[in-house]
């Protein structure tokens, strides 16, 4: 009897502890989400609507390389890419593609800079957590890629979170290429520069052209943020241990080697970087960085989804990271339309090879 009693007296102890770790857990995760600017369907709310660092930027001037003009292409290709996508946006054959076992977190990164606006998504990186491949699928969608806004006609895709924000973007990226978005998070250029400088920066090689490039988008900066001129600026190429600041003007270079293409494999770059740092980072590291960046994320992750996330982080760390990109080679054709140089895609094409990537299907 006396044995059953400490037995039993052990059990509730151990429950006892369990408890107190999974309500401590709970309590960190909901402290970490409460951090962050949640879109409930309703409106945005958190602890800032729109950071200091956002409202700044959107007073300074913007460093652009020139994009080299020319007369449209030919209005029968214009034609059939216009027939291509009306016939892909009417087919019931594709149905949007979701999978149990894979979560896509849309990334946004967007430039707040227009006035009276959200901005158009400079970046926009699909994130595909495979959880039975044990693998994080990154996978950047172009922004020139001329496709259907609902609503709003052929445009570029970046347009469409101008137009209406993160939920017409995952609509317009749903549509088009049938793979469901599960959730968004977006945010301005600064929370990137925050996560890079948090980390300790992000080794890259820079060659003489990129860096006289990323200088031009480090002044930009350096006017915004009221520092000296040429502050942080590169004096050639080289390999650097780069910045928060001169990582994004690394990641922003568009009109160096092969354009845009090269601009997103550099966003991805970066992002493993960042993700092969911040997986080694200790809980006091970690905290740190949670604190500095989840105030200026707006995301409609709930806060179930949030803790399931957490709970897996120390597995996620252990995934293969592979990039991908659409469009893929040899499924696209350089277009101009309406005076806008656009990417015009094979819709099939790259709709199976995004679902063989993403889903392993």
């Amino acid at each position: 009897m006396k044995n059953k009693k400490m037995m039993i007296w052990i059990v509730l102890a151990v429950l006892g502890a369990v408890a107190v770790f999974l309500a401590g857990s709970y309590l960190m995760v909901h402290g970490y989400y409460m951090k962050m600017n949640i879109d409930d369907g309703n409106e945005v709310y958190g602890k800032d609507q729109l950071s200091n660092n956002a409202m700044s930027y959107e007073a300074g001037p913007e460093y652009e390389e020139e994009e080299a003009a020319g007369p449209d292409s030919d209005q029968a290709d214009i034609n059939a890419l216009e027939d291509a996508i009306r016939i892909n946006m009417k087919s019931n054959a594709e149905e949007i593609e979701g999978e149990g076992d894979v979560f896509n977190i849309l990334l946004i990164g967007c430039d707040t800079r227009q006035e009276g606006g959200t901005g158009r998504a400079d970046s926009i990186i699909l994130i595909s957590i495979n959880k039975k491949q044990e693998k994080i699928v990154a996978t950047s969608i172009m922004r020139d890629i001329y496709v259907e806004i609902p609503g709003y006609g052929n445009n570029r895709i970046n347009a469409a979170y101008a137009y209406g924000g993160a939920d017409l973007l995952m609509e317009t990226i749903e549509k088009n290429f049938k793979i469901e978005i599960n959730r968004y998070a977006s945010a301005d250029f600064f929370v990137f520069m925050d996560i890079v400088d948090q980390i300790g920066g992000v080794e890259m090689e820079v060659s003489d052209e990129e860096a006289r490039v990323m200088n031009g988008y480090i002044n930009d900066l350096n006017f915004i943020l009221g520092e000296a001129k040429d502050t942080d600026c590169l004096k050639g190429g080289g390999t650097y241990l780069l910045n928060g600041k001169q990582a994004l003007g690394y990641s922003r270079i568009r009109y160096v080697g092969n354009a845009d293409f090269e601009r997103t494999q550099r966003q991805r770059n970066i992002l493993e970087q960042i993700f092969l740092e911040i997986k080694d980072c200790n809980l006091i590291e970690l905290n740190s960085l949670l604190n500095k960046i989840l105030p200026e994320v707006t995301t409609d992750l709930t806060e179930g989804e949030t803790i399931t996330l957490a709970l897996g982080m120390s597995s996620y760390g252990k995934y293969e990271l592979v990039q991908s990109r659409v469009p893929y080679d040899g499924t696209y054709r350089s277009m101009r339309i309406r005076g806008m140089a656009v990417l015009g895609i094979d819709f099939e094409e790259n709709i199976r090879n995004m679902k063989r990537d993403i889903y392993q299907i």
